[in-house]
């Protein structure tokens, strides 16, 4: 199971959120410490995540073999983000935790200020991304996860319609991972008014197109798309938690579907908040992508992310907007707790059943964590691996 620590998080999480739910009043202060309570594990953390030890020897790599001159060049083996940060700390002779933390800070802050900002129960949405994709992505994939979380800020010039401060973030996403290209029409999905009835027809179409493979069209060569260099192959670790065939969490994706399908007229009809129709087009824009790409698990799982992304803020709008909201707040609370039976296995694969960081492992020393230009193999930076 994961670490005590982290349902005690959940348990707080529950809490405030259901302060917030009765109260109907955001707790600024509230997601603010929890925020920081989670850029510090994500932060100090140990041998956690699956791509923890490939972003150790990527950190030491680009400090040895890349020149700064080279950042954006094929060589540098992985995006200009990740590269200019590690070359940055690198050259002050900083640890690669320090690294881990300016990339948590980053992603989580611009995370919870989206959350703030866009979910009327910001707190929910937190506890919704927590379980599992705090542990995925911000403890594991860092440079999609970073990646995400621009998109989501991107959200403020979607809903302004300024599509020039956009395209802005959408380049730096595409620096930071470059399945952020998936999230490139995102602005005019959103914009787009889209009936009940048209949504249901695109998740039909994407049903449809799932058995006919349309991914093969695209080309194997864009598989790069999921990054190349030293990570890319630990993306495989993280298999069993999606399943490629139609089990337990195509089961809860139906679910979900129903429950925004049953929802939806209602609330557009009401016009409660002028932004649901947004999220809930970004939303059924992943299922598309999802379900019309499923025959592949880069496509279907990576491509979509950052449309996924928009699945904590979508979850609280119906909550709050709904005829049924105290069945919805408790019917999305258990799916919460269910979810985290089902993360304890791949929790206790990737290290989270433990709370190993900087104080408490004995596997961080600061001189195989910090770049050193004397390495005479990239493999030396973690002997005790």
């Amino acid at each position: 199971m994961i670490h005590p620590l982290y349902y005690t998080l959940m348990v707080i999480m529950t809490i405030l959120s259901y302060n917030e739910f009765i109260f109907r009043k955001k707790n600024k202060v509230g997601i603010a410490l929890l925020t920081l309570i989670l850029i510090i594990l994500a932060g100090i953390r140990v041998g956690q995540g699956a791509d923890y030890w490939p972003y150790l020897r990527l950190y030491h790599a680009i400090n040895k073999y890349v020149a700064w001159n080279n950042i954006f060049g094929p060589d540098a083996g992985v995006e200009p983000t990740y590269v200019f940060f590690s070359k940055f700390l690198g050259s002050l002779s900083l640890p690669f935790t320090l690294l881990l933390l300016l990339f948590a800070s980053m992603s989580l802050t611009l995370k919870a200020n989206s959350f703030f900002k866009y979910s009327p129960l910001p707190i929910l949405s937190l506890l919704y991304y927590f379980m599992p994709s705090y542990f995925i992505a911000d403890s594991g994939q860092i440079r999609q996860g970073l990646a995400i979380s621009i998109c989501l800020f991107s959200f403020k010039y979607i809903e302004q319609k300024n599509l020039l401060k956009y395209l802005l973030c959408m380049l730096i996403c595409y620096w930071t991972h470059k399945t952020s290209i998936a999230f490139f029409p995102a602005y005019w999905i959103a914009n787009a008014k889209i009936s009940t009835t048209k949504a249901f027809i695109i998740i039909t179409i994407s049903l449809i197109l799932w058995p006919l493979k349309p991914y093969l069209i695209i080309g194997e060569t864009l598989n790069s798309i999921s990054s190349d260099g030293f990570a890319t192959g630990s993306f495989n670790s993280y298999g069993g938690i999606e399943e490629a065939e139609l089990g337990l969490s195509e089961i809860v994706k139906i679910l979900f579907l129903i429950v925004v399908f049953v929802n939806d007229k209602y609330i557009i009809k009401t016009n409660v908040d002028e932004n649901y129709m947004k999220v809930r087009n970004l939303m059924i824009f992943y299922f598309f992508i999802y379900y019309s790409f499923h025959g592949n698990a880069i496509f279907s799982i990576r491509l979509p992310g950052a449309y996924g992304a928009f699945d904590s803020i979508l979850i609280s709008m119906i909550v709050c907007y709904s005829r049924y909201k105290n069945f919805y707040y408790l019917y999305f609370t258990i799916y919460i707790y269910l979810l985290s039976y089902r993360f304890w296995n791949n929790a206790q694969s990737v290290g989270f059943d433990k709370i190993r960081t900087i104080f408490n492992d004995p596997r961080f020393n600061i001189y195989y964590f910090t770049p050193q230009e004397f390495y005479k193999d990239i493999n030396d930076v973690h002997p005790l691996k």
